[in-house]
């Protein structure tokens, strides 16, 4: 049997330094390793979505809610993701909610619930809510929900702003869903299928203050409206001095056609811009604005760390401690390669921390990278130089730095400022490449301190927010009221101009309208005489005219015999009218500019001056110029075709003024409709 060979007793110690030896040089790399541990290759970063999917994966199985750190500015996430459980757990179907800050990131370009569902593999209901948004973005997988109803339903009706609170839109939009007239509800408007209805439908809901910029839209309207009354009472006041001082000098007693209409509308005008502006002025200063709901957290302190929450500078806190770059989950691969500044960092004579965080007005910070640095530099309490960039989606980074028991030299302006900000065409990579050139001058400086951020002193003095009269005056006032208000005027009364032109051109060329005329005054003719008394003194004459029009309209009428019909019918009804005014206007002699007008303004009757004297003339047309009366001759079919003045026919009807001067002769008259 052999025996074990012996150990020399060299190599004997050898054997028993080996295990001191290795824990010596253990030891050595464990105290290097932190210095140094970002030497190594990064990690490959996940994408945003299975960022999400996994946080969703460690939440109770189909009732899953995560809420990102990057709310916890406006927010409290344990009550957040309380409330969010209670209004979609009352679907009775799984879901998994994302709340997170808007930010434009990687996955926005893509349809991250699309990404999100992918990776989850499970049906059920996936809802994305942010900040700044007035939906709520939902995607089903194997429910039977009308989603697609109940979001033209919140868009339709505008159930929501984008200062809606997330815990809120949550309620409303389940509410929604569940509603049961939601189906009738989320029909289409009739006039949302045109371009001017849904233009109407947008201005209408601005001046209901559903809008941030409701207030000045209503302010604009309300101006507009002020410019446009004021304009009307102006011209309404020149037409009525204008229309007075004609009927004046025709020699008219009182207040010619039309006047009481102006002078109404005169009073009207003011009147309604007075009442427009002060309800304008009353609703505004009572309604609900949009950012009246909107989450307001906690006032941050104002001393170090200038944040009311530190949670998710903690979490960054700690990855730094392990590594000097830390790039968030969410902001993914959109950053790209930085493999460069891992070993620029290692180089650093001056710890260098760099964290690369999607940021947000809703965040603890309130998106400030300045707030940022000093809030991280006081959670991890160590000096050197800190860094934050904002760099979601990998274009137009922002930089912020601060150095903290370091200096860059006595310089007026720090080299930082060129480096910091918004670095537009430049990859995160390379902005952080010319930074880490500016700090690698920096030397060391203990007790130095950089300036309080800008931020923190605006909130110890921060500008009064604006009034709501100064919102509703914010808007193109004086255009409004000096430029769109008049305007608005002079459209106005154009199309008023239009229409009553439109209805003097019907009356001025009759037409087919003459026959039905006629024929309702000789019913209206007979009635009266059958309801005269027979001792009446214009009782014969009125049943001469009556005879005569209807022997006349019983033969071959023309236009011109229609239109005499009509003026002695309406003649025999003012004759024997009980109302001795009205019979004593039947004898006076008919408007010669259109004798479907009546009697004329400035003859009695029993002057016989006529037409001598003057034309006669109603009263509407006495005050018209030469050129508008013209507009208004009464024009019918001439036997030579077309339709010429009434005037220049040689009939009896024009020559006899309508039977004003002499009596009518009926074989005489029908004897010219034959010939005619």
């Amino acid at each position: 049997m052999h025996s074990p060979p012996r150990v020399s007793a060299p190599r004997r110690a050898l054997w028993y330094l080996t295990a001191p030896l290795l824990a010596a040089l253990v030891g050595a790399a464990a105290l290097a390793g932190p210095a140094h541990a970002d030497t190594e290759p990064p990690q490959e970063r996940t994408s945003v979505a299975a960022h999400y999917a996994g946080l969703l994966e460690q939440r109770p199985e189909g009732a899953a809610v995560v809420v990102e750190d990057t709310l916890l500015g406006d927010y409290d996430p344990v009550e957040l993701e309380r409330s969010l459980h209670e209004s979609f757990g009352r679907l009775g179907v799984d879901y998994y909610v994302v709340a997170r800050a808007d930010v434009e990131d990687a996955a926005s370009n893509v349809s991250l619930l699309a990404a999100l569902q992918d990776r989850m593999g499970e049906p059920g209901l996936y809802v994305l809510l942010q900040p700044g948004e007035s939906r709520v973005q939902v995607l089903g997988r194997g429910v039977d929900l009308p989603l697609r109803e109940a979001e033209q339903v919140v868009a339709l009706e505008r159930l929501m702003t984008y200062h809606t609170p997330l815990d809120t839109k949550a309620d409303v939009f389940v509410d929604t869903l569940t509603a049961p007239d939601l189906a009738e509800r989320s029909e289409l408007p009739w006039y949302t299928r045109f371009p001017a209805g849904w233009w109407v439908e947008q201005r209408l809901r601005e001046l209901g203050l559903q809008t941030s910029g409701g207030p000045a839209a209503l302010g604009e309207a309300t101006a507009a409206a002020v410019g446009l009354t004021a304009s009307l009472w102006a011209l309404l006041s020149a037409v009525r001095y204008g229309r007075r001082a004609r009927a004046a000098q025709a020699g008219l007693a009182g207040r010619p056609p039309g006047d009481r209409v102006l002078s109404v509308g005169r009073i009207l005008a003011p009147v309604a811009g007075t009442l427009t502006l002060a309800a304008a002025l009353i609703h505004v200063h009572t309604a609900a604005l949009p950012e009246d709901e909107q989450r307001v957290g906690p006032t941050p302190p104002d001393t170090a760390p200038y944040v009311a929450s530190t949670a998710r500078l903690e979490r960054v806190a700690a990855a730094l401690s392990e590594d000097p770059l830390y790039v968030d989950p969410r902001v993914g691969e959109g950053v790209g390669d930085l493999s460069g500044i891992v070993e620029r960092l290692a180089g650093t004579d001056l710890p260098v921390y760099v964290a690369v965080v999607p940021m947000a007005a809703s965040d603890e910070s309130g998106g400030d990278l300045e707030i940022f640095t000093h809030a991280l530099h006081h959670v991890m309490d160590q000096d050197g130089v800190f860094v934050v960039v904002d760099d979601a989606d990998g274009s137009d980074p922002q930089l912020g730095a601060a150095l903290f028991g370091a200096t860059l030299g006595e310089g007026v302006v720090s080299p930082l400022t060129e480096v910091t900000g918004y670095r537009f065409d430049l990859t995160t990579g390379r902005a952080l490449e010319e930074l880490m050139d500016v700090v690698d001058q920096a030397a060391a400086a203990p007790g130095e301190r950089p300036d309080v951020p800008g931020e923190v002193e605006y909130r110890a003095d921060p500008y009064p927010e604006p009034s709501r009269l100064s919102k509703f005056l914010s808007g193109e006032w004086s255009t409004a009221l000096f430029v769109v208000g008049p305007v608005s005027a002079l459209a106005v009364l154009g199309l008023v101009w239009a229409v009553l032109g439109a209805r003097a051109r019907m009356d001025t060329v009759p037409g087919r309208s003459l026959r039905p005329r006629a024929d309702r005054a000789v019913r209206r003719a007979a009635k009266a005489l059958e309801a005269a008394s027979a001792d009446h003194a214009g009782l014969d004459r009125s049943m001469r005219e009556a005879d005569t029009a209807l022997a006349v309209l019983g033969g071959e009428p023309d236009e011109l015999d229609l239109v005499g019909v009509v003026v002695l019918a309406e003649r025999v009804v003012r004759r024997l009218d009980p109302d001795p005014g009205t019979a004593a206007s039947a004898d006076v002699p008919v408007c010669m500019v259109n004798p479907l007008h009546g009697p004329s303004a400035l003859y009695g009757p029993t002057d016989r001056l006529w037409p001598e004297r003057r034309p006669a003339r109603c009263a509407s047309c006495e005050v018209l110029s030469d050129r508008a009366r013209d507009r208004r001759t009464l024009l019918v079919a001439a036997p030579s075709g077309g339709r010429r003045p009434h005037l220049e026919l040689d009939r009896l009807w024009v020559t006899t003024g309508y039977g004003a001067r002499g009596r009518l002769d009926t074989e005489d008259l029908m004897g010219e409709s034959r010939v005619h």
